[in-house]
């Protein structure tokens, strides 16, 4: 969570692995959200934060559609206030209460005598501000278990939560934590409301929790996050609906003196849109860095000329069908990058529009053609659109029984491609879970029929120009995810040999057509 305090943040990171502009949670498989794979249907993703800063409108405009916040002991600056939670709910953002003193961490020190009675005391406080904070008080609190807590403190832990449940109710009583946490206080009734962290919980999910902490180190609007999914449509929020556009947007990327490539050519053609007399050669040199260092002492931000999520935010401008100039030229370059071929000719014309509605589709915003922030952030956050370091793939995501999509389409077509007898229906069942076993069994693997990391690495088979299959395939289906719209018959044509070309190019691969395992790990994790 980003409540704890920064000691205690650093030690959760080391679990992660961050992977270029936006991080990434390795510790089971779960990157963007397009990949990010339920047990069972979700009603949208959140954040929560500590940064009492950071606006509703910015998180509101990010794509989230709810927010868990804080509640501790007085004062604290990073509690949440009746002025925040009124905004929160302004903007239509559903709000999750969460107490959190330590997180229980002083119980590393030793356990306290009476659990019950400090149960009781932070739900006491807990309630009151919540309440002064505009929640029903029909609504749930999540109290927080912030670290890998050991089976010999189970006892004070259910004693614990005894102490709250004896102030708001059993029915109100939740608690965050890993999973082994989440486990034991469900099955022995102690809370019926569960958020359930990645971090401690060795890639397991408890299907009762209904939320998850999926990833951690996020930004929004420059202020760092952590990145929560809904597993249920009644995850315990108040004030707004909470529901979101269930699109989790990539970070802006940091693009800085000495880069190349199409986003740095698009970055130009915004700072001229403002003013600068630059030209946009998709170079990153001395004129480019003197005139990101003026824009951003115009505008009030840190003048360092890296072109990053706070500089990105002030240079977009919403264009949409009729907008001309240079700021066209910047979206019909971004656009260029998913190979819809445009030319940059600073006319929002009908070409451009139906690029821009068929790529708000293909990621699964609002098509309605206008280029506006989250499309803005969609096109450049996507991807690798300036080079000067390396690409790094995204985490192969966690697909297990009980998914549905894509991703399960395509690992049901590798596991037929490598002998299964198995429909592929995008329905992960009882004879996907065998089939996986199988493979991991006959392949020295972990048997646990999850398609993870491992088995993922396994699966994939190397396709290119004139390969026929089921791999192909499963190369179709994911390419469909990003709108190439190709037939899947198992036959690697020049149609799907020109949609690889495409997508590797839009996300700093090498440019060959063949989908090997970096072409198949940035599909699947993506």
């Amino acid at each position: 969570m980003s409540m704890f305090d920064p000691g205690h943040r650093l030690s959760r990171r080391r679990l992660l692995t961050l992977a270029g502009g936006a991080a990434v949670a390795t510790a089971t498989g779960i990157g963007f959200a397009q990949s990010a794979s339920a047990a069972s249907a979700t009603s949208g993703y959140g954040i929560d934060y500590s940064d009492a800063s950071l606006t509703a409108s910015s998180v509101a405009a990010a794509g989230y559609g709810f927010v868990c916040r804080y509640l501790s002991w007085l004062p604290n600056s990073k509690v949440l206030t009746l002025s925040e939670a009124e905004a929160l709910t302004a903007a239509n953002l559903g709000i999750v209460s969460n107490w959190e003193s330590d997180g229980l961490q002083s119980w590393q020190s030793g356990v306290p005598s009476d659990p019950h009675s400090q149960g009781a005391g932070h739900a006491t406080e807990a309630n009151r501000q919540a309440l002064a904070n505009g929640m029903p008080s029909s609504r749930p609190i999540y109290f927080s278990v912030d670290f890998d807590l050991q089976p010999s403190m189970y006892s004070a832990l259910n004693s614990y939560f005894d102490g709250v449940a004896s102030v708001i109710g059993r029915s109100r009583t939740g608690a965050y934590g890993g999973y082994h946490v989440i486990k034991e206080l469900f099955d022995n009734g102690k809370i019926t409301w569960g958020w359930q962290t990645y971090a401690w919980s060795g890639g397991n999910w408890d299907s009762r929790a209904q939320l998850r902490q999926v990833q951690n180190g996020i930004t929004v609007a420059g202020k760092d996050a952590d990145l929560d999914q809904a597993m249920a449509a009644d995850f315990g929020q108040w004030g707004g609906k909470g529901g979101g556009t269930g699109v989790i947007l990539p970070s802006w990327p940091n693009i800085t003196d000495g880069m190349t490539g199409p986003s740095v050519q698009a970055a130009q053609y915004l700072l001229r849109y403002h003013g600068a007399s630059i030209t946009a050669d998709g170079q990153f040199g001395p004129a480019t860095l003197a005139a990101a260092k003026s824009f951003q002492s115009a505008h009030g931000l840190g003048v360092d000329g890296q072109i990053g999520p706070q500089t990105w935010s002030a240079l977009i401008v919403q264009v949409q069908q009729g907008s001309s100039g240079d700021a066209v030229r910047a979206a019909q370059v971004e656009l260029n990058r998913f190979g819809y071929g445009l030319t940059v000719d600073g006319s929002f014309g009908s070409g451009t529009n139906s690029a821009a509605r068929a790529f708000q589709s293909a990621h699964g915003l609002s098509a309605d053609g206008q280029v506006g922030p989250q499309t803005w952030q969609m096109l450049v956050g996507t991807g690798n659109g300036a080079s000067g370091g390396g690409t790094v793939a995204p985490p192969w995501p966690n697909v297990i029984e009980g998914d549905t999509g894509n991703n399960v389409l395509a690992a049901q077509y590798l596991l037929r491609d490598h002998g299964a007898s198995i429909t592929a229906d995008s329905q992960f069942g009882p004879a996907t879970l065998a089939a996986t076993k199988s493979f991991q069994s006959a392949h020295g693997l972990g048997v646990d029929g999850q398609i993870g990391p491992q088995t993922w690495s396994a699966l994939i088979v190397q396709v290119q120009q004139g390969s026929s299959g089921d791999a192909v395939r499963a190369a179709q289906v994911e390419l469909n995810k990003f709108g190439y719209g190709l037939t899947v018959d198992g036959s690697f044509g020049s149609g799907t040999n020109s949609a690889a070309r495409a997508f590797q190019s839009a996300h700093g691969l090498s440019v060959d057509g063949q989908v090997g395992p970096k072409t198949w790990q940035m599909l699947v994790g993506s």
